[in-house]
């Protein structure tokens, strides 16, 4: 196989630095045109395509954005991301997209090989919530380390506050949901939430408590379950929670994935929702459009958030002394049968 013809090899062949190449390649107007034209006829003769990575390199930028969220599998974050490459097409970014897993490794081992690549900008969905002061200035370190603006989606983060931010108000969204269930006649109500060392999950349970002390009604903490907003775990929940003597009559479930588990759970017991148990859950699940299931959920416009990180990240990179900006977007409820 034939030796790849690279910069340094141009640069010899030309008789000048590889730096000047650089210059050629990026264009710079301060190359001769008779060296640059010598270094181009060069390029021609060997077929030389420069890489992007050859071309950040020179620039000391790079024309690319990273991307970190921790479920890429989630078509909530599949949302999100067609949201960002929509903006960022049109801006000529190209993108770097790492999924952490809900791991703080992962998400670390990212933030690094994004430094090495020298994007331009990053936008990030944290992997954990990083409570401990040793946490989080070991992960503040790695973001300022990247010397680029940084955007922060979804889980919002008290140590990530000098940051621009996207967020959905899902404290808002549950109480809402919760006074619709109470409108409805329900008064015993279950909660399939994660543990509440997550900040997501705190907010939505604080919206749920809300809506129940202010319509008089006390939160039974054994309708309450803490589990980790995936599948296996909510569908042995909601299997605790279906099989109990006194079960409450309406539930709602805390994200796309805890209310596939509960209607696992539900349908193998031989139940139908709003004729067994009412539910409504966060985040829409595209299938059950299609099949008209009926489903009552909270919305979260995936797409709009990403549109907004991508917008949000465009000005700071265009003005980097802008003041903060953190957008805080309404879900809307979806209303079918209860």
């Amino acid at each position: 196989m034939p030796k790849e013809f690279t910069i340094n090899d141009i640069a010899r062949e030309a008789g000048v630095s590889k730096a000047t190449v650089s210059r050629v390649l990026n264009e710079s107007a301060s190359v001769k045109p008779e060296t640059k034209e010598r270094i181009l006829n060069i390029m021609e003769e060997r077929n030389f395509s420069p890489s992007a990575a050859a071309r950040d390199l020179s620039r000391r930028q790079s024309n690319t954005i990273g991307v970190i969220v921790p479920e890429v599998d989630n078509p909530f974050f599949g949302d999100i991301l067609r949201g960002i490459t929509e903006i960022a097409d049109q801006s000529n970014y190209m993108m770097i997209c790492c999924n952490s897993d809900d791991s703080a490794k992962k998400d670390k081992k990212a933030l690094l090989m994004l430094k090495e690549h020298r994007v331009r900008g990053l936008l990030y969905t944290p992997a954990v919530d990083y409570t401990t002061k040793e946490q989080q200035v070991s992960i503040n370190k790695l973001l300022k380390d990247l010397n680029a603006p940084i955007v922060i989606m979804d889980r919002q983060m008290d140590s990530m506050e000098e940051y621009d931010g996207v967020f959905f108000d899902d404290e808002k969204a549950m109480y809402e949901a919760t006074k619709e269930l109470i409108h409805a006649g329900h008064t015993e109500i279950g909660l399939l939430n994660a543990a509440m060392d997550r900040v997501l999950a705190r907010g939505r349970y604080r919206g749920y408590e809300r809506a129940m002390n202010e319509a008089g009604l006390s939160v039974n903490k054994g309708y309450v379950f803490e589990g980790d907003y995936h599948m296996a775990k909510a569908y042995n929940l909601s299997k605790e929670l279906l099989a109990m003597e006194n079960r409450p009559t309406a539930v709602l479930t805390c994200n796309n994935r805890t209310s596939l588990g509960f209607l696992k759970a539900l349908y193998e017991r031989g139940e139908r929702l709003s004729k067994d148990i009412a539910c409504i859950g966060l985040d829409r699940i595209e299938v059950f459009d299609i099949i008209n299931n009926n489903f009552n959920y909270i919305e979260r416009d995936g797409n709009q958030m990403g549109h907004c990180a991508m917008d949000l990240l465009n000005d700071r990179i265009v003005c980097p002394q802008k003041p903060l900006k953190q957008i805080i977007l309404t879900p809307v409820l979806r209303i079918h049968d209860l």
